[in-house]
């Protein structure tokens, strides 16, 4: 991936938390369902009292959701994981046994083995951390279906006798329901993960159906679908892909013509298509309106840009991108 799209990523969104996806912090007002987008059921977790922190999918293909409890010194975590065989029995508990052994200054003879409707779950009280009384009970829990292990881990702080049915009622109400149908959030979390690998062929599909779903009915917070568009048309062009690369900018210049990365990333398409006239044009369009942004990261620049390298031979073009490098005036 070009090292100015991930400086995209992180301004737009903010942070590593992008790799996440957005922090949320809404409270479920019913039991909550946690599904992958590519699958057609869905873990449901009864949630409410908590606040969702962060709901998105990991760099690496995981969904993660972290919630906390303020009230009540809990929070709880779910993170569903897709792997190439059969999840088993066996593979939950070798996944349990390995947080036992890796558990924080937690002698193994304090960790509690048992069942919760036949789900594995181990706990333990972690009485300190750095030196602090912290009295953190932890359980942990795994549960198996098709190829997909889902890891859930409720901990609260301040523990007193009789909060662990508390954390165990949340482990109770775990059932695996029909999964609602994804919306383009969804898409859109499920694409970035691999784009953020640099797997463009892999994100492609995903955006695809989130762009499908946004030209539908709109439901994406303006700088997401700015990202969504963009990414699309990057990871088109790094495939090779320009016709589409040209048709996705196209559409974002559609709805956002001050846009001054689609106008510079469509300059990129052009270059791959060899045509000198509209990239040149398209790169005038981006640096005019990049100019008349009030603040943000600034386009790159054309000289150091691998995708203009033989266009900067053209004496015309090279004169081009040394005048639009200039400060303006």
């Amino acid at each position: 991936m070009p090292s100015f799209t991930q400086s995209v990523l992180t301004g737009v969104l903010g942070l590593p938390l992008f790799a996440f996806g957005t922090a949320m912090a809404t409270e479920p007002t019913q039991p909550a369902t946690i599904a992958l987008v590519e699958l057609p059921w869905a873990v449901s977790l009864d949630m409410i009292g908590y606040r969702v922190r962060i709901d998105g999918v990991k760099p690496d293909g995981r969904r993660y959701v972290f919630a906390t409890n303020s009230a009540a010194s809990m929070h709880l975590s779910v993170t569903l994981e897709a792997v190439s065989g059969q999840a088993t029995e066996q593979g939950c508990l070798a996944h349990l046994e390995r947080i036992a052994r890796t558990s924080p200054e937690q002698p193994q003879q304090n960790i509690t083995r048992y069942e919760i409707r036949h789900v594995p779950v181990i706990d333990y009280l972690l009485p300190e951390t750095n030196g602090a009384t912290v009295d953190q009970l932890h359980l942990f829990a795994c549960v198996r279906k098709d190829n997909v292990y889902a890891d859930i881990h409720v901990a609260k702080t301040g523990f007193t006798t009789g909060d662990d049915s508390r954390l165990r009622a949340v482990l109770q109400s775990l059932d695996i329901v029909p999964a609602p149908l994804a919306g383009s959030l969804d898409h859109f979390r499920a694409g970035s993960a691999p784009y953020l690998q640099g797997h463009f062929s892999q994100a492609i599909p995903h955006y695809e159906q989130a762009i499908a779903l946004e030209q539908a009915h709109s439901t994406l917070e303006k700088a997401v679908w700015r990202l969504l568009v963009h990414n699309l048309g990057v990871a088109y062009g790094m495939t090779g892909d320009f016709t589409r690369a040209k048709a996705t900018l196209d559409y974002g210049l559609s709805q956002d013509p001050a846009n001054s990365l689609f106008h510079y990333h469509l300059a990129r398409t052009y270059a791959g298509m060899n045509d000198r006239e509209k990239a040149m044009q398209s790169l005038h369009a981006a640096f005019r309106n990049d100019r008349q942004r009030e603040a943000g990261d600034r386009i790159p620049d054309p000289r150091q840009d691998v995708s203009f390298r033989r266009f900067m031979l053209d004496p015309t073009f090279r004169d081009l991108a040394e005048a639009l490098m200039q400060p303006a005036i």
